[in-house]
């Protein structure tokens, strides 16, 4: 996706004198043809993130214009929303604060739902180390919905879900996916993204989620452009 420079000052809410100003003194990205500036899309979030320009909800909606991939982690979070301060100071609190607040279908019965959750946990903790949790990651959570969802939830302080590093979880991600072929492509861009240090820097930080989803988009891009999805630098 290219843009003008008439675009930028709209999504960034900001004079053009300040556009021009990124161009010749923050090291903008751009190309320029018939001695018009234009912008990559994925080139902008990263230098934006890279020089802590601030992301506005209207540059992340540039995003939910492109194509809507069903194994879009970016678009499944959209979906999902991201949550702040959850409360609980137990496994079983926290799952049932989780459980109202995720995107569920009207008919599903909660309480059933929460019991499922914490009967996974019981089984086994779904923590996958530095603070992250999964809930019910091993067995996906297929449900009757329109479009899969990602709810990540960071809560107000730390709880022990029986982590295998010992560390208390503050950040989970609960997947609600229409099938379980679905749950995987998701599973595995999230497995992906989570690898990726700048990614976890926002996490552990509790960033707004107008720089975590841009670094989602981001890293998805790289999806894309490497071959059977593979990326060798990580960092």
């Amino acid at each position: 996706m290219e843009l003008t420079i008439n675009d930028i000052v709209k999504i960034f809410s900001v004079p053009e004198q300040t556009v021009n100003n990124w161009i010749t003194k923050k090291n903008m990205p751009y190309i320029k043809a018939n001695e018009q500036y234009r912008f990559n899309y994925i080139e902008l979030l990263d230098w934006a993130l890279e020089k802590k320009i601030k992301l506005t909800p209207k540059i992340l909606a540039l995003g939910d214009r492109e194509n809507h991939n069903s194994n879009s982690l970016y678009h499944a979070i959209r979906n999902g929303h991201i949550h702040y301060d959850i409360p609980g100071d137990t496994r079983e609190e926290i799952l049932k604060s989780i459980v109202d607040v995720l995107p569920l279908p009207s008919a599903l019965n909660k309480q059933s739902f929460w019991q499922m959750l914490i009967a996974r946990e019981q089984m086994m903790s779904t923590a996958i180390g530095n603070g992250i949790a999964i809930p019910h990651v091993r067995n996906p959570v297929v449900l009757h919905v329109d479009h899969p969802s990602i709810t990540l939830c960071f809560l107000k302080k730390p709880v022990d879900f029986k982590a295998i590093d010992g560390k208390p979880v503050f950040i989970l991600f609960t997947i609600l996916s229409h099938s379980v072929k679905n749950h995987l492509a998701i599973l595995s861009r999230l497995a992906f993204c989570l690898q990726n240090t700048k990614l976890q820097e926002y996490l552990q930080a509790k960033a707004p989620q107008e720089q975590i989803l841009a670094e989602i988009k981001i890293l998805e891009s790289r999806l894309s452009s490497v071959p059977n999805g593979k990326e060798d630098d990580q960092s």
